[in-house]
């Protein structure tokens, strides 16, 4: 589910200031506030997306070199199948993960 706007809001550290013509501008409290409903609008459209759409198993898949370790473990030890590590630990990833409406 995605996170409410005051929590996405609150994990943004405010902008203080902006580079116009390379002089740094101290920004308005309108600007500020402003430029962090952007940022928050932004991000709730985001997680609804990944929601949607079921993005959110790219963040729980291991690291890529992780699994090209596992992977090459795997054909070094002759088992490159469904008992290797490396299809194992991707399944675990897609058993926990189920694709909405799978």
């Amino acid at each position: 589910m995605a996170d409410s706007k005051e929590t996405i809001k609150a994990s943004f550290t405010a902008p203080t200031h902006r580079v116009v013509d390379g002089v740094q501008v101290d920004l308005t409290t309108e600007e500020v506030d402003a430029i962090l409903n952007e940022w928050t609008d932004n991000e709730l459209a985001r997680q609804l997306d990944e929601e949607a759409n079921g993005y959110k198993t790219a963040r729980v898949y291991p690291q890529l070199g992780e699994q090209f370790d596992k992977l090459w473990h795997d054909i070094n030890n002759g088992t490159l199948d469904n008992t290797g590590e490396f299809f194992t630990a991707l399944k675990e990833v897609k058993d926990n993960n189920p694709k909405p409406g799978a």
